[in-house]
C-alpha cells in the first residue's frame, strides 16, 4: 500500500527560510534512511528567484558591483534541484491552518509549515525585483541618482540610516550628507547610551556625516512614494527617495537634498496570517508571531506551523544568525516528528533566548558592536567583520555552494 506523501511547505526564502530547507533536506531527503526519502516533499515559495544579502545592501547602493553579488540565485544551488523540492516563486496571500494561498490564487496545502517571510521595508533598501537582472537594475537606478546628487539626506537613524549615511559618506567624500534622526541620540532599541554616543562620534568627527537629531521631518516637497496616505502595494514596491526635495523640521529649520532617501522602521506581514487563536491572545502580536521555544505557534491548535526569523516574536532586535538558528530548530523538530512515523518518539530541541546585540558598520573602516550589556572594543569586533558585509560567511553557513551533509535529526549538527 502507498505511503501517503508528507507536504512541508516554507513561506519565505532567506536566512531563516533557508536555512530551514537546508536542513530538511539534510535530513530528510540526503538522509540514509530511505523510509523517509520517499514521502517527503517540500516546497519553498519566495517572490524572489534567488537569496539576497540584506545586511550588505546599503553598500550595495553605494557600490552597484559589490551589490550584484549580493543575489545567488536559486537555479544555481545545486541541492535545490532535488526532484522532491519545488521553488515556487510567488507571493503568499493568505495562511490557513492547513493551506497557503499565493497571490496568483494557487493554494498550497501542507502537513507541516515553517513561516519565514520577515518583515517588510520599504525600496531601495526593501527590495523590489523578484530576479537578479531586476535587482541589478534597480541598483544601478539608484546609483545614479545617488552619483548626480551633491547633497544627500537620509531621514532616520536606526540602523539601516546609520550604515547608509556612513556608507554614503565614505564612498562619496565631497558630498554633503545629513542624517535626520527625531530623537535626541540615533539607533533605537535596547541599546546604551554610550553606544549611541560613540556612534554620534563616528559618523560627525571621523566620517563627517552631518547629524540633525531631535528632530522630525513634517513636511517634504516633493513627498516620496512611501509618505501616501493610503499604500496597497506591499512596502518593498514603494520607493522611499525624492530627488531635489525640500524639508521641513519641526524645529522650524528647512534643508534641501538633492537625493533623499527616508529609512523610517519596517512594515509586518500580519494581515495574511488568518489563523484563528485559542486564547484570548492572538497569534499576532505587537512585535510579531508568538511562537514556543520550539519555534512551534505558541497556541494548542497550530503544533504544525512553526515561525523563525523577523516575523516572530521571539526578539527584539532581528538578526539574521538568530533567524537561522531557529529555522535549524523548527527543521529538526518537522523533522523528528516525520521520524516518529518510523518509530522513533520525538523529543523537540529548544533555541534558547540570545542576548540583544548589535554589530552597526558604518563603512569599512568604522564599526561598533554592542552585546548584551558591553560595548566591546574595536579590535575585539574586528574578529566579525569583513569588506563583504558577511556575505561569503553567510553562502557558506546556508550551504548555497555546497551539498549539505546528511544527518539524522536525532544527532545534531552544526546550525550553519
Amino acid at each position: 500500500m502507498a505511503t501517503k506523501a508528507i507536504n512541508i511547505v516554507v513561506a519565505g526564502g532567506n536566512y531563516a527560510g533557508l536555512n530551514a530547507m537546508r536542513h530538511l533536506y539534510a535530513m530528510l531527503l540526503a538522509s540514509p534512511d530511505q523510509a523517509s526519502k520517499s514521502v517527503v516533499n517540500i516546497t519553498l515559495v519566495d517572490r524572489r528567484d534567488g537569496f539576497v544579502h540584506y545586511i550588505g545592501m546599503t553598500r550595495g547602493i553605494t557600490e552597484p558591483s559589490f551589490g550584484s553579488s549580493l543575489w545567488v540565485p536559486y537555479s544555481t544551488v545545486d541541492w535545490l534541484q532535488h526532484p522532491q523540492i519545488t521553488i515556487k516563486q510567488g507571493t503568499v496571500a493568505d495562511i490557513q491552518p492547513t493551506l497557503v494561498q499565493l497571490t496568483s490564487g494557487e493554494q498550497l496545502q501542507f502537513d507541516y509549515l515553517v513561516v519565514a517571510l520577515g518583515i517588510s521595508r520599504f525600496a531601495p533598501i526593501g527590495i523590489r525585483s523578484s530576479t537578479k537582472s531586476e535587482f541589478v537594475a534597480e541598483l544601478a537606478e539608484s546609483y545614479t541618482q545617488l552619483e548626480s546628487a551633491k547633497s544627500v539626506i537620509v531621514v532616520g537613524g536606526g540602523a539601516v540610516g546609520i550604515e547608509l549615511a556612513a556608507d554614503i559618506k565614505c564612498d562619496f567624500h565631497n558630498k554633503s550628507v545629513t542624517l535626520v534622526h527625531s530623537r535626541a541620540l540615533p539607533l533605537p532599541g535596547p541599546f546604551k547610551d554610550k553606544l549611541r554616543h560613540n556612534v554620534v562620534d563616528i559618523l560627525q568627527n571621523q566620517i563627517g556625516v552631518d547629524l540633525v537629531l531631535g528632530q522630525r521631518v513634517i513636511a517634504q516637497e516633493p513627498a516620496s512614494a512611501d509618505m501616501a496616505d493610503t499604500l496597497t502595494d506591499m512596502p518593498e514596491h514603494v520607493l522611499s527617495t525624492a530627488t531635489n526635495a525640500t524639508l521641513t523640521l519641526s524645529g522650524g529649520q528647512t534643508l534641501h537634498g538633492d537625493w533623499v532617501v527616508r529609512c523610517l522602521g519596517t512594515r509586518d506581514k500580519q494581515s495574511i496570517i488568518n489563523l484563528p487563536s485559542s486564547t484570548q491572545e492572538p497569534i499576532f502580536g505587537v512585535n510579531g508571531i508568538r511562537v514556543k521555544d520550539t519555534m512551534q505557534i505558541d497556541d494548542t491548535a497550530y503544533p504544525h506551523i512553526y515561525a523563525c526569523g523577523d516575523i516572530c516574536a521571539r526578539d527584539t532586535v532581528k538578526l539574521a544568525g538568530v533567524a537561522m538558528y531557529g529555522a535549524y530548530i523548527a527543521a529538526v523538530n518537522i523533522a523528528r516528528t516525520i521520524s516518529s512515523s518510523f518509530n522513533h518518539s520525538p523529543t523537540l530541541e529548544e533555541s534558547p533566548l540570545y542576548p540583544s546585540k548589535i554589530l552597526l558598520l558604518m563603512s569599512k573602516d568604522h564599526f561598533i558592536m554592542q552585546l548584551g550589556d558591553e560595548i566591546w572594543e574595536k579590535e575585539k569586533t574586528r574578529q566579525y567583520v569583513s569588506d563583504d558585509m558577511g556575505l561569503q560567511g553567510s553562502i557558506n553557513g546556508l550551504s548555497l555552494n555546497k551539498i549539505p551533509a546528511a544527518y539524522s535529526p536525532f544527532d545534531l549538527a552544526p546550525a550553519f
